[in-house]
């Protein structure tokens, strides 16, 4: 009779459906109710809301009997799930416990020991940099000192000091960008050692080079004492101050050192064309104006050789677009020369006269003055000059043929 009761509630409750993963409450609502009403009546959820309430009821009373008949088996399950989970939080109480005690210890050894070793650290750091600052200052001033005493050696005559000096101001200077400049001892160092002193070494090297000349004097006589002058070479310690000008100069500032060179240039162009322009009204001061732009042109190419000789000729060159110095300055009294020479030969007159009848002495002169300038030895030494030649009497191109 019990099995009957069980089959028939089994087959009257649907347990599929309500077990079913996709079970929607609202849909077997709407399911229940189309089944115990007719479309046409009026609704009525008293006959669904019995069959819910009935099949709670059967369920409850199923479980019920469940529990009743297997009361034994579940508490012996519950009894030996609890003694488990006892042995196990046993297990882990004493895990946690022995987890907590290493922790504790790695936090005293560990831990602190670290935050302390920081503090330490960051004592230790401070006081390298304050050492390292220390020592850097300490260099500086020695820099200082070295730099004064080498202005001192190359203002008293010694001017190979002055390169020593220029290395020591890049050293200094180097220091100086390195450091802070809330340091007052480097700050004074400075504005009262390195500023001024690299300021004074670049105006005074650009003065020694922009106003170079072998021209010590002129005789009064004629071009022959000139010429002679010319082959006398500078003195060596004229020749040591140039040199250590034009290398200091380059160490201290590229710039300043083309300046230089260009304001020399321009300088020796200027009186040459100067010297030269007056001589056309005066053939007779011709050979003396030549041989003072010839000594003017090895002025300018005795400059070319210092800076040869100390490595600087390519790179200067090269920044100031010239095959050489002498060459420059020939095509710069060129260029000077030649609209003087035309407008004497459009105004015509007695100059003009004077110049077409001795337009082949005035073109001699002007090739012995260049092949002299550029350091040949006699009139029919041609060499390196042939293109700075042809510059110069392409000049004099309006006298004719």
């Amino acid at each position: 009779m019990t099995t009957t009761t069980t089959t028939t509630t089994d087959q009257y409750i649907d347990y599929p459906t309500l077990l079913s993963p996709t079970f929607s409450p609202s849909t077997f609502t709407r399911t229940l109710i189309t089944q115990t009403n007719h479309p046409h009546e009026p609704l009525d959820l008293t006959t669904p809301l019995s069959r819910v309430l009935f099949d709670l009821q059967e369920i409850d009373t199923t479980l019920h009997t469940l529990t009743t008949t297997s009361s034994a088996l579940l508490l012996q399950h519950t009894s030996s799930t609890t003694r488990a989970s006892t042995t196990l939080l046993s297990s882990i109480t004493s895990q946690t416990a022995t987890l907590n005690t290493a922790y504790a210890r790695l936090h005293r050894e560990v831990i602190e020991r670290s935050e302390r070793a920081e503090d330490l650290l960051l004592v230790v750091q401070n006081l390298h940099s304050t050492t390292a600052l220390l020592r850097e200052a300490c260099r500086g001033v020695v820099l200082g000192r070295q730099v004064e005493r080498q202005v001192l050696d190359f203002e008293t005559g010694d001017w190979s000091a002055m390169v020593r000096c220029c290395f020591s101001l890049l050293e200094l200077g180097r220091l100086l960008e390195a450091q802070p400049e809330s340091v007052d001892l480097l700050r004074a160092l400075r504005e009262r050692v390195y500023a001024p002193t690299r300021s004074s070494i670049i105006s005074r090297a650009r003065e020694i080079i922009s106003t170079f000349s072998l021209l010590s004097s002129i005789p009064d006589a004629a071009g022959a004492g000139v010429a002679a002058q010319a082959a006398r070479p500078p003195t060596p310690t004229a020749r040591q101050k140039l040199s250590t000008t034009l290398q200091s100069l380059s160490l201290l500032s590229s710039p300043d050192l083309l300046a230089a060179l260009r304001t020399l240039l321009q300088t020796h162009i200027a009186a040459s064309t100067s010297l030269l322009t007056r001589a056309l009204t005066s053939l007779t001061t011709l050979d003396r104006a030549l041989a003072e732009v010839s000594l003017r042109c090895q002025s300018i190419a005795a400059v070319e050789g210092y800076l040869d000789g100390v490595g600087l000729s390519q790179s200067v060159l090269a920044e100031l677009d010239m095959r050489r110095l002498t060459t420059g300055f020939w095509r710069g009294v060129a260029a000077g020369w030649e609209p003087r020479v035309r407008d004497v030969m459009v105004r015509g007159g007695a100059s003009a006269r004077i110049l077409r009848a001795g337009k082949e002495k005035v073109r001699e002169g002007v090739r012995t003055c260049v092949i002299r300038g550029m350091g040949g030895r006699g009139d029919a030494e041609v060499g390196e000059a042939g293109l700075e030649l042809a510059v110069m009497v392409g000049a004099l191109g309006s006298l004719g043929r």
